[in-house]
């Protein structure tokens, strides 16, 4: 088969976008060059890959196996171009960081403002996503790695642990449980939870710590964002759990931050995940080293 990048870059935006004009607005080319391009890759491919008609575009049987092998070869493609793109300097160079919306802020913030005030040339793409979407937009080479709270290991991706953060409880500050310094993880139990979903690593290492525990938590308000999560926490419609790195955002809020007892045995772990075999480009590897530099001063300080 002689496949190009470029057939593979309109056929998977056609598939993610099931329209040609969006497709061709995302590829940057005419609906015509999208018609041509898919019809000439589905010529080499021996078969269909979409039904078309005059209102929509329904991937054929085999179109979802086949984008997965496009997502592999164009993101070791992007993996290559952001490692080439700044390799001899930090004059130049793209960084891509994924994670979700509450690490970026309160984990890699500083880091991210350090980063760009002594290389303000290098781009930084920052992705805040949910655990799963940032393991693919890892895997499919969108970003050079991410930062995610794992049950197991990633498929086809390196990892390894890079920070264990401490759980909090965080209450309003007229609630009954206001009065304490800590709190135990029964304690916690026995009230009414506010957290996010389990898309976010938050709710999951929550969730495996009422599994260790033998412990059931009631989730009574799911939510997609902290600060909705905090605002409700506030109002007093119950209490939430937090890592460490969001106690400032809490405080600001007005909310009242406890410790829990054994918290420490619990904690919130976060992995490092980056493509097998991927070389980081000279501005990523500084970006990652700074990264693991803040956060083992970071852990330090926690012990």
């Amino acid at each position: 088969m002689n496949i190009t990048l470029k057939q593979l870059r309109v056929f998977c935006a056609l598939y993610e976008l099931r329209s040609f004009t969006a497709a061709a607005r995302a590829a940057f080319v005419t609906q015509s060059a999208v018609s041509k391009l898919c019809a000439e890759l589905e010529a080499e491919v021996g078969q269909p890959l979409f039904e078309r008609s005059t209102r929509s575009v329904t991937p054929c049987d085999g179109a979802a196996d086949f984008y997965a092998y496009a997502q592999e070869i164009l993101g070791t493609v992007r993996a290559a171009e952001r490692s080439m793109s700044g390799l001899r300097s930090l004059e130049r160079g793209r960084v891509g960081v994924a994670t979700s919306p509450l690490m970026m802020v309160g984990l890699l913030g500083e880091v991210v403002t350090a980063y760009h005030r002594a290389h303000p040339s290098v781009k930084l793409d920052l992705f805040e996503l949910s655990t799963d979407d940032t393991i693919e937009h890892v895997r499919n080479g969108h970003a050079d790695f991410g930062i995610v709270s794992l049950e197991t290991p990633a498929a086809e991706l390196s990892t390894r642990v890079i920070y264990r953060d401490t759980m909090f409880a965080v209450c309003a500050a007229d609630h009954a449980l206001a009065r304490q310094r800590a709190v135990s993880w029964a304690e916690v139990a026995r009230h009414e939870l506010i957290m996010l979903r389990n898309v976010y690593s938050v709710r999951r290492s929550l969730d495996r710590v009422a599994a260790d525990l033998h412990l059931a938590f009631d989730y009574r308000i799911e939510a997609g964002m902290l600060t909705s999560v905090l605002k409700l926490v506030g109002a007093g419609l119950g209490i939430t759990v937090v890592p460490g790195y969001a106690r400032g955002l809490a405080r600001e809020l007005g909310l009242r931050v406890l410790d829990i007892d054994g918290a420490r045995r619990h904690g919130h772990e976060l992995w490092l995940i980056q493509r097998h075999n991927a070389r980081l480009s000279m501005a990523a590897s500084a970006f990652l080293h700074e990264t693991e530099q803040a956060l083992r001063q970071r852990e330090a300080e926690e012990d």
